[in-house]
């Protein structure tokens, strides 16, 4: 064996040192190829994963439920046939379009509001579609009104010392029934003070009694509100065209006058419509 002096004088065999960098090369070169391998391997699962991933499913919007669960109204809204936009303008299909859109969503004061627009609408483009969705439209201002409380009809008040229910509706132009509901109360003879309740807000209540359309039209604040269709026939009313002012009990000043609704209307009515509100009977 021969050996090699160093520097200071260490002595070493050069073939020890030759296999051992050698050892360490292969090492190394098992290291750099495992792990290339294993690139190559993440780089082709991610690329097939990349091709299973769901595309998104589009779903209709869902209507929350939680407000109809409030109430005991039941608000039934027929669709308006595809058919019907044939022949309408883009304006009228256009909003015809969005009133279904709002349904499906549940949108109550954009499908109010889109029916308004539709009414303001003159001629025949939507003389028709005016008239078959004023029982939508009532459906959908009485849940306006007990289940959203719409501010602009209701105001919320404390109870003080010494209020009763009457004198709260009293007060705010409006009547015992509808303050009843609004505040889902089946005995008023005593409110706790503190307590915050609900009233209708000097509600400007009206009604039109159009003879040969036979239709009673219930109207708040200048809007239409809701129509009530009579019962039997108008020329047995007895009572002329002309303006009049609605007594305390309306069910039995209509009963008088032979004016005949449905019962749960005339209950409807006798709940809303104040005392002293205006009551127009028109022949037309």
């Amino acid at each position: 064996m021969s050996l090699t002096r160093l520097k200071y004088g260490i002595e070493t065999d050069p073939r020890d040192r030759h296999n051992d960098s050698s050892g360490i090369g292969w090492i190394v070169v098992a290291v750099i190829v495992i792990a290339a391998i294993s690139f190559v391997f993440t780089v082709l699962g991610r690329i097939s994963s990349s091709d299973d991933v769901p595309v998104p499913s589009q779903k209709a919007p869902v209507i929350n439920n939680d407000v109809k669960k409030k109430t005991d109204i039941k608000i039934e809204t027929a669709p308006v046939e595809i058919g019907s936009l044939e022949g309408r303008s883009p304006k009228m299909r256009s909003l015809l379009m969005r009133l279904e859109k709002c349904a499906e969503a549940g949108e109550l004061e954009m499908q109010i509001s889109t029916i308004d627009e539709i009414r303001a609408i003159r001629g025949a483009d939507a003389a028709d579609v005016s008239e078959e969705l004023l029982p939508r439209l009532g459906q959908l201002n009485l849940s306006w009104l007990f289940d959203k409380h719409n501010p602009q009809w209701v105001a919320t008040v404390t109870v003080k010392s010494g209020d009763t229910a009457s004198r709260i509706a009293k007060e705010h132009g409006s009547t015992l029934a509808s303050f009843k509901k609004l505040n889902s109360l089946s005995d008023v003879s005593k409110l706790v003070v503190g307590r915050q309740v609900k009233v209708m807000n000097h509600p400007r209540f009206y009604l039109v009694l159009r003879k040969r359309l036979r239709t009673v039209d219930l109207y708040l604040n200048g809007k239409i509100f809701k129509r009530y269709f009579l019962l039997g026939d108008s020329d047995d009313i007895k009572i002329n065209p002309g303006d009049y002012k609605t007594p305390a009990n309306l069910t039995d000043y209509f009963n008088r006058s032979s004016i005949n609704l449905k019962e749960d209307d005339m209950k409807e009515l006798d709940m809303l419509v104040p005392r002293d509100s205006r009551f127009n009977v028109s022949s037309s």
